[in-house]
């Protein structure tokens, strides 16, 4: 069987980001995969090495968008704004794409190059809004850790359910944020490792 001219990666990696939002990312199988795409099994191994490769391309194409959104989150404002934008932009994206965030969580497990790439280049977009508080670079990393931890673990709360108490929900992840900005001082020193 020949490989179909119109058949290749990326196009299975799309595919499988539309289908894992239906069908959710732990019940995704290749076999639902091809019949999504039209094509028979044995041809989506032309492209991907089975569904571990289709579970990276996943969390790679997670990791490029959600830094995308980060970084046009972050266009155009500095300090504080600049990283409240960037927190209300993630849990914009983690409520759009659960599946996809979903696969971004599991890439540590997962050795790849284009995901780790990816995921460098979300710490450079970060790295470069907090230049304006002179951090060294490993203040600006355990910055960037608490600040990440922080939002998944809301967002991941929240997916999972919890939240149920009548209060609003927006204001408790706004004000989280804030609470977090208000520690954020320069450091007078400016000092850079």
């Amino acid at each position: 069987m020949t490989p179909r001219n119109w058949l290749d990666r990326t196009t299975i990696v799309l595919a499988a980001a539309a289908l894992a939002e239906e069908v959710t990312l732990d019940r995704l199988t290749l076999n639902q995969l091809a019949a999504r795409l039209g094509v028979k099994t044995p041809s989506l191994y032309n492209h991907v090495q089975g569904l571990s490769d289709v579970f990276a391309g996943l969390a790679a194409l997670g990791v490029q968008r959600l830094g995308a959104v980060i970084a046009n989150a972050a266009i155009g404002k500095s300090r504080e704004d600049a990283i409240m934008a960037i927190a209300l932009e993630y849990r914009t994206f983690a409520r759009a794409h659960p599946q996809l965030y979903k696969a971004i969580v599991r890439s540590p497990e997962l050795e790849d190059a284009e995901i780790t790439e990816a995921e460098n280049e979300v710490v450079r977009i970060l790295l470069k809004v907090l230049e304006p508080y002179h951090y060294s670079e490993e203040q600006a990393f355990h910055r960037i850790r608490g600040f990440r931890s922080l939002l998944h673990g809301f967002v991941s709360l929240e997916a999972a359910g919890f939240f149920r108490a009548p209060w609003d929900v927006d204001r408790s992840y706004e004000e989280t944020i804030a609470s977090v900005l208000a520690t954020m001082r320069p450091d007078p020193e400016g000092h850079k490792s």
